[in-house]
Parts: structure tokens; C-alpha cells; sequence
């Protein structure tokens, strides 16, 4: 299947905020790049259990566990791809002690991963590095960026937007790169097939627009990851270039427990009210209507009383599901937490209470 994702691209504040896991939870979550699992496991569930159908995303994951463990801080930020580093894969050999020969076996087969930093591998993260390396220069210079990412409040990003990255050779080399077409070279094309929207390119960038002026950029990693290729470590409250969350995961990482299977066929092999609380991502995007009413349903039953979940939803609107009354949607908390999404090209935010005597 490949990595699709290197990093996760869900905002693990507003995962944290709408869950608000403690240690009396019993967790399930999308593996994706990992970040959202850490974010979880520093709040100290009782179990957390990663699932994802796609391997890989797990072999990276536990690749980015085993380093946590090995490395120190200065290490780990260099062996991922954050910083520069003079041989990575001497990093793996000292990391190998943590992997299983399963393991070992992939990341020898794909060591140009490891000596470019794994937190690049991805798909997704492979076509933002196309065009940050062959279209934004046209857009705007390297010194202009690093004006931009330096800016301190909304209104002088506002105004930096208006004079130089609202031009006419933006919105043409934006749309033409992200339009449908475009964007299938950085997302699989099964994610398409329930989308009903037309004007793809121009839905992304207002949504891009939306992110450049109304989110604070010195918080925002993910788009200084997509403008740059680097998060720069430490940085305050991230899962793990946090130098106190990354001491904290060294001593919790072995508590994560990995399931390779799909969402649908994991859940409906488990008991009744085994989990309170559920990371579901996306993955939505992937079925029908009746398909997600099913599965909403099916998590229903595996739930916990008065259990939560949450999952994105990015262009196919997968909200509403009237067979299922357990399951009852916090919209006040979902806009709100929207709002402060720092991923900007999801459409909806989606926190729903799970409420059994219903």
C-alpha cells in the first residue's frame, strides 16, 4: 500500500479537547503517522490501541516508537528528517535493538526513507515537497516565507497576504496543481469516490487563503511543514518535538497496542462496550452513506456508556446518520473546535456523545 502519511494531519490539540482522555479510558485511534497516538498516550489512558489497515503506517509509527526510546532529543529530531543529520543510518542501527526483523527487513529495503528522514516518506508529504520545490518559489522567494512565518499577530498576516501572496500567479499555479487531478498524485483515488464536489482546486484554496490570514502561523506547524519541508524543534506542546512530552514518552510508548485490520472488520469481531473513547480520523471519506451509518452503529454498540469520538471530514459530508439515536453530535463543541483547527482543509470537525439508554 505504500505510506500515504508520514506525519499526521489532524490537529491533535483539538483531538485532545474534544476526547478529554483520562486514565479510566479504554482508547481506539487511527494509527495514520503516529503524532495523534502520542498525543493521546500523554494523557494516560488506561489502553490505547492503534488500528490502521495500511502496515506501513504502522511500521512508521513504531519506527518513530523505537527512536523515542533509543535516541535522545537532539537525535530523534535529526534521524526523522526535522533537522539535518550527517548519517541516519547509523541512527537505525542503534535503533534496530526496538524493531522486529519484520521490521528491520522493511526499512533495509527502504533505507532511501531513513537516509532522506522518514518524516518526508509519505505520499502526501512527497507531493507537498513537489511543490514547495518547483512551484512556490514562483509564487513567492525563500526570504519572503521566512518574513511570513515570522509575523506576530493576524492583522500583519492579513495585510503580508494582501501584498504578496494575493497575486494572479498564485491562485493560477494553486489551482492547476491542486485541482483534482493534481491532488490524486498526493492522495489515493479512492478518496474522490464519494465526492460531490466540483470546483475542488478552488474549495482548497479559500480553505488555504483561510489558513494564511486567520490562523496564527507561529502555532501553526502544519503549515510551516508545507511551507518549508521543517517544524523547528522544540516546539511548545507538540506530541513529541515537546522536550517534556518527549521525556514522557520514552517511559509510556510500550503501551500502545497495534491491530493491522480495517476499522469495519476489527469492530465487528469485539464485545459489547469495550472502548469510551474513539480517533476515527477520516476515514468516512472512504465509505458510502449507508456504509458509514453501519459502522457508526456497530461503534455504538462497542462503546462504553457515555463514551465520545471524533473524525474529520474533509470533502465528503459524513455527519448525519437518523438510524442511530445513541449517538448524539456536541455541534456547539464541534464548530468551536473547527475553529481552532490548525489543519486547514478539513470541512467539518465531528464530536458525538454516545448515550446507550437512548
Amino acid at each position: 500500500m505504500g505510506i500515504n502519511y508520514s506525519m499526521c494531519w489532524e490537529d491533535p490539540e483539538v483531538l485532545n479537547r474534544a476526547l478529554d482522555i483520562s486514565n479510566k479510558d479504554d482508547v481506539l485511534s487511527i494509527v495514520s503517522g503516529g503524532e495523534n497516538l502520542f498525543a493521546i498516550l500523554l494523557n494516560n489512558p488506561r489502553n490505547l490501541i492503534g488500528i490502521d489497515i495500511n502496515k506501513e503506517q504502522i511500521y512508521i509509527t513504531k519506527l518513530k516508537i523505537a527512536a523515542i526510546k533509543t535516541l535522545n532529543f537532539e537525535e530523534f529530531i535529526q534521524f526523522l528528517g526535522f533537522n539535518t543529520c550527517e548519517n541516519r543510518l547509523s541512527l537505525l542501527d542503534k535503533i534496530k535493538v526496538n524493531l522486529t526483523k519484520e521490521e528491520i527487513d522493511y526499512w533495509e529495503d527502504n533505507r532511501s526513507f531513513i537516509t532522506d528522514g522518514i518524516i518526508h516518506c509519505g505520499k502526501f508529504e512527497r507531493y507537498l515537497e513537489r511543490f514547495r520545490k518547483y512551484f512556490l518559489p514562483l509564487i513567492i522567494s525563500k526570504k519572503g516565507i521566512n518574513q511570513f512565518l515570522r509575523l506576530g499577530s493576524l492583522e500583519n498576516q492579513e495585510e503580508y497576504y494582501e501584498k504578496y501572496w494575493d497575486t494572479w500567479r498564485f491562485r493560477l499555479i494553486f489551482r492547476l496543481f491542486f485541482s483534482k487531478k493534481g491532488i490524486k498524485k498526493g492522495r489515493d483515488e479512492e478518496y474522490f469516490n464519494y465526492s460531490k464536489k466540483e470546483n475542488i482546486s478552488n474549495h482548497y484554496f479559500m480553505k488555504t487563503k483561510y489558513a494564511l490570514t486567520k490562523i496564527p502561523i507561529k502555532t501553526n506547524y502544519f503549515m510551516q511543514y508545507i511551507l518549508t519541508g521543517k517544524i523547528l524543534a522544540p516546539f511548545k506542546y507538540h506530541p513529541y518535538l515537546d522536550k517534556d512530552n518527549f521525556q514522557l514518552l520514552k517511559r509510556s510508548v510500550n503501551k500502545i497496542k497495534f491491530i493491522n485490520r480495517s476499522v469495519n472488520e476489527y469492530i465487528k469481531e469485539q464485545s459489547d462496550n469495550k472502548f469510551s473513547k474513539f480517533n476515527l480520523s477520516d476515514i468516512f471519506e472512504l465509505n458510502s452513506q449507508n456504509e458509514y451509518e453501519d459502522l457508526m452503529e456497530e461503534i455504538a454498540r462497542l462503546s462504553k456508556e457515555n463514551g465520545k469520538i471524533c473524525y474529520w471530514n474533509n470533502l465528503v459530508p459524513r455527519f448525519k446518520h437518523i438510524k442511530n439515536k445513541n449517538l448524539i453530535m456536541d455541534n456547539f463543541t464541534s464548530n468551536n473546535l473547527h475553529s481552532k483547527d490548525r489543519v486547514h482543509f478539513y470541512s467539518r470537525f465531528i464530536l458525538e456523545d454516545i448515550n446507550l439508554t437512548n
